[in-house]
């Protein structure tokens, strides 16, 4: 609406529905400011206008993140909807909601407070207290409905909060441990007026021993079938037992400490309540660990009162006894890691070509195909598939029959050129801008008078990855990753850089609405169902990403994140890890930041460490965009030290300084076999992947043969 337009009642209607939108992206954090965090001067008058003359008012915020809500205090006569940012069918799905042909069903996947300043790290987050050099994690574990429900702050809406055309009544049916896993069976009946669909939410309350835990925190949920009006179904529900240890950080060792841990259930954090006890008779250290990203800062965590933490937990108790819940004791079991697989045929080759390889066909294998005859565009640097955001080298095609893996960017679908033209003598490529007539807005190709082909290339948008999760869908998810894949076969390309899955510190980074939620296991549990659609159809792959604490966009390349052991095992790395053991993605992607000091890129404890040695990666690791030169901070030489597989999207400068470093020439020096290792890394997923055809002639070797004899294939 311009600005100044008199706004005037629409005859014949008693329902106005106003618009909110906001935008966010890459290289700058929101502000809490009129206009992004909080309403413009403009939006306050238009609604209050409105207010005025609509008996009924629906506000919608098609936002990619929380903004503030205060402007609906005493609007009796309004409805809240939010859309986040829907994709391309969003204006079909909004409308199908507010007419009532679709029912929602989704539910918050961060707490949406009654002010900023109720964020604990809403004074020094960012640019707020002036210092993006350093990000003090000073909220500890405390991040989200953590904070809000330990330090008692009444939130606006609690995370997990939703609402729908009907209601539902939870009954929990059972409770048993078998082993290290919890399994819960719910009855879940609809008791509103039109079918509908539930989240069933599980959390835990840990008891305090040496550590002190937050006063509940998720461990499973799962959404039920469309359920009737007036019908009852069945849900079941399942975790593991580690997901009730917590980190401690000078024994360097996973705990499931002694005491009583009280499961509740609902459908949102707030309206959970307890439903069993599991009780664990001695303090179990479940796996022992290296010490990763050691904290070299001064940090002092903020702690909530302990006499309140106790006396909530005491009502728990209370409950479990005077309803005469199960008491069931629990023996946890150490956590075992995941063996190595032994040498299959896909690594075998690859030993083989690596053995062939010189140092610097190994050095062109790990760095990205340079761009040629242009400077390097971020997220546009693919030659193959034109658009995409790059890809590896091809030279080894003639030879080895190894082509190059494209790589193209996410988040919300594939995003790539879409359109380019051929020169159909030279065969030579010229991406295009915008479009110079609509009806040329097809798929496929068409033939120009100069003998030019004018190829297409359009790309599903889904939905931002906030809204994904708010479905609390995981067949959905899996679905929409397939759906994915499928355009990636189409179009060749062999990984998307997706799902981003970064927790949600502060509602104003800028990145938030690539990201899932401010809760670990949504994370890990949504990026996990993408991939694991995305990754059914056999030869392409996810990329997990920004690894990790990417939780800030000012000064994305040089701040460093001052984390504790305990938040960064227990909140910042554990999505990534139950996405790697759940998923095993193709690949992951490190983050521009520092953790404690060290760029995430050149960080041996993040990469290798924690990754493949801890968690049993088996993709590769490969940087993010230009991470290692414009200014990036990182060293290209060191990120192979790291166990950082790929650089990208390569530059003649990365390979000089690792040949330079490999041979002892530079001021830096790196042992040949960590490059080995990288680039036999790369063959390996080259070899699972799409980008592996042509091969035959190399695979008609007479040596390769013997190999194949030998494994019996």
């Amino acid at each position: 609406m311009p600005r100044g337009m008199e706004i005037e009642k629409i005859s014949g209607t008693e329902t106005a529905v106003y618009v909110i939108s906001r935008i966010s992206g890459e290289g700058a954090d929101r502000k809490a400011v009129p206009g992004d965090y909080y309403l413009s001067g403009q939006e306050k008058d238009e609604l209050e206008k409105i207010f005025s003359l609509y008996e009924k008012v629906i506000v919608v915020l098609n936002t990619g993140g929380i903004i503030d809500l205060s402007f609906m205090d005493n609007k009796n006569k309004g409805a809240l909807v939010v859309m986040s940012q829907a994709g391309m069918e969003g204006g079909n799905a909004l409308a199908d909601v507010l007419l009532g042909r679709v029912n929602p069903c989704g539910k918050l996947t961060d707490t949406w407070a009654r002010g900023y300043e109720d964020y604990p790290s809403s004074k020094n987050f960012s640019h707020n207290n002036g210092n993006i050099i350093e990000e003090k994690y000073e909220d500890g574990i405390y991040v989200g409905y953590r904070y809000f429900d330990s330090f008692d702050v009444k939130p606006r809406y609690c995370f997990g909060y939703g609402l729908s055309y009907t209601s539902f009544a939870i009954k929990t049916e059972s409770v048993k441990v078998k082993e290290n896993r919890v399994e819960l069976l719910f009855s879940v009946k609809n008791t509103g007026p039109v079918a509908g669909r539930e989240v069933v939410q599980v959390y835990a309350s840990c008891p305090k021993g040496m550590l002190q835990k937050e006063l509940k925190r998720m461990v499973a949920f799962a959404k039920t079938e469309t359920i009737p009006a007036g019908e009852t179904r069945q849900t079941k529900v399942w975790f593991d037992l580690s997901l009730l240890e917590a980190f401690h950080g000078g024994k360097s060792a996973w705990l499931l400490e002694k005491g009583e841990y009280y499961l509740l259930a609902g459908d949102s954090s707030e309206n959970a309540y307890p439903v069993a006890c599991l009780a664990a008779e001695d303090t179990t250290e479940t796996e022992k660990v290296r010490e990763i990203c050691p904290l070299l800062d001064a940090l002092k965590e903020i702690a909530p009162d302990e006499a309140l933490l106790l006396s909530k937990r005491q009502q728990m108790k209370e409950i479990c006894e005077k309803e005469g819940l199960p008491r069931i004791p629990i023996v946890p079991r150490q956590r075992k890691r995941k063996k190595r697989q032994a040498g299959t045929l896909a690594l075998r080759l690859a030993e083989e070509i690596l053995s062939r390889l010189s140092t610097e066909q190994k050095v062109q294998l790990v760095c990205g195909r340079p761009r040629e005859g242009t400077a390097e565009i971020i997220g546009s640097a693919a030659v193959l598939v034109p658009g995409a955001a790059g890809e590896t080298t091809p030279l080894l095609k003639r030879d080895f029959g190894v082509a190059g893996l494209v790589l193209a960017d996410g988040p919300a679908g594939l995003r790539l050129q879409k359109q380019y033209e051929e020169d159909a003598q030279t065969g030579e490529i010229h991406t295009l801008g915008r479009y110079e007539s609509l009806e040329n807005r097809i798929f496929g190709t068409e033939f120009l008078h100069d003998g030019t082909v004018r190829h297409y290339q359009f790309c599903s948008a889904v939905p931002v990855g906030t809204l994904l999760a708010q479905t609390f869908d995981v067949k959905l998810m899996e679905e929409i990753g397939a759906l994915i894949g499928r355009e990636m076969k189409e179009f060749g390309v062999t990984l998307w850089l997706a799902p981003g899955m970064n927790i949600h510190r502060n509602p104003l980074c800028g990145r938030n609405f690539e990201y899932y939620s401010e809760d670990p296991l949504v994370s890990g549990k949504m990026a996990s169902a993408i991939t694991k659609g995305v990754q059914t159809l056999p030869g392409i792959g996810t990329t997990i990403k920004h690894y990790a604490c990417n939780n800030q966009e000012e000064n994305r390349r040089g701040v460093s994140s001052i984390v504790s052991q305990r938040a960064l095992r227990e909140l910042y790395l554990k999505g990534f890890e139950i996405a790697v053991k759940e998923s095993q993605p193709m690949a992951i992607m490190t983050s521009y930041n520092k953790v404690n000091g060290v760029h995430t890129a050149n960080s041996r404890d993040l990469c290798t460490e924690a990754a493949r040695t801890e968690w049993g990666f088996e993709g590769i690791i490969m940087t993010d965009w230009t991470t290692t030169n414009d200014g990036g901070g990182s060293s290209a030489a060191k990120c192979l030290w790291a166990g950082n597989d790929l650089i990208m999207p390569g530059t003649m400068s990365d390979q000089k300084e690792i040949m330079d470093a490999v041979g002892g020439l530079g001021a830096q020096f790196l042992d040949g076999r960590y490059l080995d290792e990288c680039a036999l890394r790369m063959l390996k997923v080259i070899l699972a992947s799409d980008a592996y055809k042509g091969a035959e002639s190399y695979l008609a070797d007479k040596e390769l043969d013997c190999i194949m004899e030998e494994t019996g294939d």
